[in-house]
């Protein structure tokens, strides 16, 4: 019983059965007072007919009807006099049927007799004055004179007032009866579900805050899922709340993998805290120096990295801003005092008003040991380009002294040994020339291109070059364009001599009466690809991989520079160079570089 009471108490105390227990009194309130007004006024005037028709026979019984009719102006006056005996009349008043007022007696009455077009005035209640006035039709004197009666309407005032109790005190008892009903019904319906619900939410809340085991948490809300809104809203609860505790559990167990992938990670992790002490490591971190975790956190910054004292790192921290990383290089010192070269990404994260460094350490060692020998290898190729330079300027005086034999006539033996000095001459100084392009990073004279416009320009020298093979014939080369421009930024020299490399192997692959195709494709993700296609024997797949290798090449008369020079072009301008081939589709060399203007939708 108490727990009912507890309940019941809980009910009328919560503030939306305060808010709907208002409204719905009010809004009943409100409705019956629209309906009953015109009740009330119409109360008013049937008491008010109700007290000219008592007055009004009262009246007549103490009159003498063939007396009235033989009376004239100030007798009839006087004889009217007579019916203020009755305690309801207080006076009158006499008018003619031209509307002149003949006499009156006692307390005249204000409403006043006027003919107009409306005819005679209508009777008139002074509620302030508790007076009424009203006009008698009395058949001894119609069509002769017109009365005007003075009545007390003290009586149909109290009666009015007492009409007007019992109304609000029924408004009253039925809106406590309705309002009562319609909470008992919200109770069961809404208040109580919904109070339940809040109830069910704080234990939700308390038991993820806390982090307690929910799989035992039941709900007393749950009995409440109605098909109905409110039984929505409790199932869509059940469903947050499953929702919730997965993405705790998805949560923990990511904590729990990105741990062990902390842990397994190959850089060595540092948090770090303002004053350069070690807080937290994974495992890496103590394998790269060979102290314990428990050593390491009792050491701090300076303590391993020796490249910088504890003012330098006083002004880093300084520097460093949350969501802005920063690389720097330095040197380690392992326990047993060796050293290595290190780079450090440091960031900086702010939790919980704290704030901490996190620095992911990586041992450099090898890459130092590559970056040695690419500069030596950066030397080497300095070192070529300065013999190819030596060699080429001797190499063409050698070919100037060979072309000088040409004008002797020479025994056909001596001509043959001539002509193939000048070609191994020329072919020397082609290759000289190759090297010394390859061995230079390419220098772009960039602008901007549309790639139609120098598609189709190529095309027609292209079309033209002869099967090497074959000298008296040449595949086809169909070209495909677009109808909007499609522009990129790069070097119209440096793109032609890729496209005619290309469509020169391409050509030079496909037996005469193939095709070449060669297609500029519609740009998608601020890439446009271009594609050359033959329809030649297809490359071995343990090919593919080497043809952009300096020095290899599958031609006889080849020297394996030519697609090795086309990629570092490609690759100058942001690109991509793929090669494709097989036995069903042909070789396919496409392209792809990045676009500066979109194409116009037309």
């Amino acid at each position: 019983m108490s727990l009912k009471l507890q309940s019941i108490g809980e009910f009328l105390s919560a503030r939306l059965s305060k808010r709907i227990a208002y409204w719905v009194f009010l809004s009943i309130v409100m409705i019956e007072a629209v309906i009953l007004v015109p009740s009330v006024l119409r109360r008013e005037q049937e008491l008010l007919s109700y007290l000219r028709s008592i007055s009004t026979a009262q009246a007549l019984g103490r009159l003498d009807a063939a007396t009235l009719g033989n009376l004239q102006d100030e007798g009839l006056v006087e004889y009217l006099q007579g019916i203020q005996t009755n305690q309801l009349i207080l006076g009158g008043a006499i008018y003619d049927i031209d509307g002149t007022r003949v006499g009156s007696f006692g307390e005249v009455p204000q409403l006043t007799l006027g003919q107009g077009e409306m005819g005679w005035m209508a009777d008139r209640y002074y509620r302030r004055q508790n007076r009424y006035d009203a006009t008698w039709d009395m058949p001894p004197l119609r069509d002769r004179y017109v009365l005007v009666v003075r009545h007390d309407a003290t009586w149909v005032q109290q009666e009015f007032f007492a009409f007007i109790g019992r109304i609000v005190g029924l408004v009253v008892i039925i809106s406590i009866f309705v309002t009562g009903a319609t909470l008992v019904v919200l109770r069961r319906l809404l208040i109580k579900p919904i109070m339940l619900l809040r109830q069910d939410l704080l234990a939700a809340g308390r038991a993820i805050g806390t982090d307690q085991d929910t799989h035992g948490l039941a709900f007393a809300s749950l009995s409440y899922a109605r098909p109905d809104e409110l039984g929505d809203v409790i199932t869509a609860f059940e469903q947050m709340f499953g929702q919730i505790t997965s993405a705790v559990a998805t949560r923990k167990q990511s904590e729990t993998r990105f741990r062990t992938l902390v842990e397994q990670a190959v850089d060595a992790f540092f948090v770090i805290d303002a004053a350069g002490q070690i807080v937290d490591v994974n495992q890496n971190a103590c394998d790269s120096l060979g102290y314990s975790r428990e050593e390491l956190l009792q050491l701090s910054v300076i303590d391993v990295q020796i490249t910088d004292s504890q003012a330098d790192f006083e002004a880093l921290w300084q520097q460093m801003k949350p969501g802005i990383p920063q690389t720097r290089e330095g040197l380690n010192r392992r326990k047993d005092g060796t050293e290595f070269p290190v780079e450090a990404r440091l960031g900086r994260l702010d939790t919980n008003g704290d704030c901490y460094c996190l620095a992911l350490v990586r041992d450099i060692s090898d890459r130092k040991v590559s970056e040695a020998a690419q500069a030596r290898l950066a030397e080497i190729g300095e070192l070529a380009a300065m013999i190819v330079h030596e060699v080429r300027s001797p190499l063409t005086t050698v070919m100037l002294g060979l072309e000088s034999f040409r004008s002797l006539e020479l025994p056909e033996r001596f001509q043959t040994r001539l002509d193939l000095a000048l070609e191994e001459s020329e072919r020397l100084q082609k290759l000289l020339n190759e090297i010394l392009m390859y061995s230079r990073d390419p220098a772009l004279e960039a602008e901007a291109i549309d790639l139609n416009t120098l598609i189709q320009s190529l095309a027609v020298t292209l079309d033209h070059h002869p099967n090497r093979d074959n000298p008296g014939a040449a595949p086809q080369l169909v070209v495909t364009t677009l109808p909007t421009p499609v522009t990129i930024q790069g070097d119209r020299d440096k793109l032609k001599q890729v496209f005619i490399n290309l469509i020169s192997n391409a050509q030079e692959a496909c037996p005469a009466d193939g095709v070449v195709t060669w297609v500029l494709h519609p740009p998608g993700a601020n890439q446009v690809t271009v594609s050359i296609h033959n329809s030649g024997d297809p490359i071995p797949p343990e090919v593919l991989p080497l043809l952009t290798r300096p020095f290899f090449t599958t031609k006889s008369s080849g020297n394996g520079l030519g697609l090795a020079i086309t990629q570092r072009i490609v690759e100058a301008h942001q690109g991509k160079l793929a090669i494709t081939s097989s036995r069903e589709e042909g070789t396919t060399v496409t392209i792809s570089f990045p676009v500066v203007a979109r194409p116009q939708q037309s």
